[in-house]
């Protein structure tokens, strides 16, 4: 008798890889013999792919890929993946969480999405199997800790330096990435005419959101093409589309519009590293580069972000907003000109005696991808190089950047209130009203309601608000119904005419009433 094969339990992220291989044309034979599974083991992930692939892609961290080897839910489903996404939440902003903290929380989430009927209790012995199913290993984050984070700033810039000293690389070779979300058709306050207008059918602002990535490297002479995620795989504007690859930005989806690991490792193997090989090529340096980024639940670890001598390298946490170069105003300005952009439609709109909501209702997402390309190539060089001054100012000497141009940059804000004060009721709009606009795109400021929204969304395969625009048509007859009714009424009428054969067509139709009410159209029109 043979021996037993020993039995492997692979993770998720390993068949999510093996599939990957299937499709370069790997065969599952080779690929059972790497992993140590059965053939008819590859199979069955061939033929789950979509659940594999869905169940990916809904992780906002790579831990769970790496650990997690079912995609087994616990009773509580819904209410054990929001309270993953809020936990997620605050660890990213490096807010303490306990336990406790976490069971309370838990507790309140089944309230709002199971009701007060549910027997779900948070026990201690629900948390560690939650713990177990989130592949959580550690969640007290003290407040001390935060702490020595900052004081770890000084620290890490000493470490930067030496390291690009090390390794001799220029501001050509250093690049920083990040991501930030936007409404994409929220307007400002006194642009609404009225709370009536606010609520209108089609103006749901807390739905059409998108992520941006916007990456770009410290001499600010290559800027990458922006990422957008959004929420629809097949966004309906796309039908337009002749080649997705002609699009001025790199799009991809995920159904909460959210950055996740998964997205990122695609953005920087497909996106990042062959356009900065490009760059680094046609500037005759060597194949080398650091991507700063920060330490967020989306982003995967170092090790995964490295290709050869181009790898990345996390700023300290939660101390990043104080120097990460993209959140020093590039970000913010790069919305700013995006919603110009927004405004200017809008009141071409109002010149043409269009309202608001119906004209939001016609933006697609091919309008707001161009408006962001060329919102992203109007930021000057200088900008992006400023950026950098707090991260690079350092005490042993500056970073050598290739000399610049001072050239003004125009304050946005100032753009933003003269194209306001153009619309009705919006003549004392100033800047804190700017601010008040630009603040509701806080993309980490996520509420339970979104948190519990997210989960009972499916998958959006097209763009819910450019569905908005045929909102107008779910009540016209279809033409199925159409032909019935026409068919009944032929008969209705051929039935009536038998019985009225003294009468007159037209004669027997106006005393019916048929004509009655028309607008003056009786049987002197027949």
């Amino acid at each position: 008798m043979g021996d037993k094969r020993k039995k492997v339990v692979v993770t998720m992220e390993e068949k999510l890889r093996a599939i990957k291989r299937l499709d370069s044309g790997v065969m599952a034979k080779t690929i059972a013999s790497d992993l140590g599974v059965g053939k008819s083991t590859v199979g069955d992930w061939k033929k789950n792919r979509a659940e594999i692939e869905k169940w990916c892609a809904a992780q906002a961290s790579g831990s769970g890929m790496k650990v997690r080897k079912t995609m087994l839910k616990g009773k509580h489903k819904e209410v054990e993946e929001a309270l993953f996404l809020w936990h997620e939440h605050l660890r990213g902003k490096g807010l303490p969480v306990t336990g406790p903290i976490l069971q309370k929380k838990a507790l309140q989430l089944k309230r709002q999405i199971e009701g007060e009927d549910s027997e779900f209790t948070a026990s201690d012995g629900w948390l560690d199997r939650w713990k177990k199913r989130f592949s959580i290993h550690q969640i007290t984050i003290s407040g001390e800790a935060l702490s020595a984070d900052k004081e770890a700033v000084p620290l890490f810039k000493d470490y930067l330096f030496k390291l690009i000293e090390k390794e001799g690389i220029s501001g050509e070779q250093l690049y920083n990435c990040d991501e930030t979300g936007l409404n994409y058709k929220m307007l400002p306050t006194k642009m609404l005419a009225s709370k009536k207008e606010a609520a209108a059918p089609g103006y749901k602002k807390s739905k059409e959101r998108v992520t941006i990535l916007a990456c770009s490297n410290a001499t600010g002479n290559h800027k990458l093409k922006l990422t957008l995620i959004g929420k629809s795989k097949k966004p309906r504007a796309f039908k337009k589309l002749k080649n997705r690859e002609s699009l001025p930005l790199y799009y991809t989806h995920q159904k909460k519009a959210w950055m996740n690991s998964e997205i990122f490792k695609t953005w920087f193997q497909n996106e990042f590293v062959p356009t900065v090989e490009k760059h680094l090529k046609e500037n005759n340096l060597p194949r080398k580069a650091v991507l700063l980024l920060d330490n967020a639940p989306s982003h995967p670890a170092t090790d995964e972000l490295t290709d050869g001598d181009i790898k990345a390298l996390f700023l300290p946490p939660n101390v990043t907003a104080v120097f990460q170069p993209m959140d020093q105003s590039v970000l913010e300005t790069l919305k700013k000109k995006y919603r110009w952009r927004l405004l200017s439609s809008l009141i071409s709109a109002i010149d043409n005696n269009e309202d608001c909501v119906t004209t939001l209702k016609k933006i697609d997402m091919l309008d707001v991808i161009r408006w962001l390309a060329e919102a992203w190539e109007e930021i000057p060089n200088i900008s992006l190089v400023k950026s950098w001054k707090i991260l690079l100012d350092h005490e042993d000497g500056h970073f050598n950047l290739e000399p610049v141009c001072e050239t003004e940059v125009e304050d946005e804000n100032d753009k933003l209130v003269s194209l306001l004060e153009k619309v009705p009721g919006c003549d004392n709009v100033n800047a804190e009203d700017i601010t008040e606009w630009m603040a509701n795109d806080e993309a980490d400021e996520i509420t339970d309601n979104d948190i519990v929204e997210m989960m009972t969304q499916e998958e959006v395969i097209e763009e819910e608000e450019e569905k908005a625009s045929l909102d107008d048509r779910k009540n016209l007859i279809p033409h199925s119904e159409g032909f019935k009714t026409i068919e009944a009424a032929l008969q209705y009428i051929s039935e009536q005419e038998e019985k009225s054969e003294n009468m007159s067509k037209s004669e027997f139709w106006y005393k019916k009433g048929v004509f009655n009410g028309m607008g003056g159209v009786g049987s002197e029109h027949l």
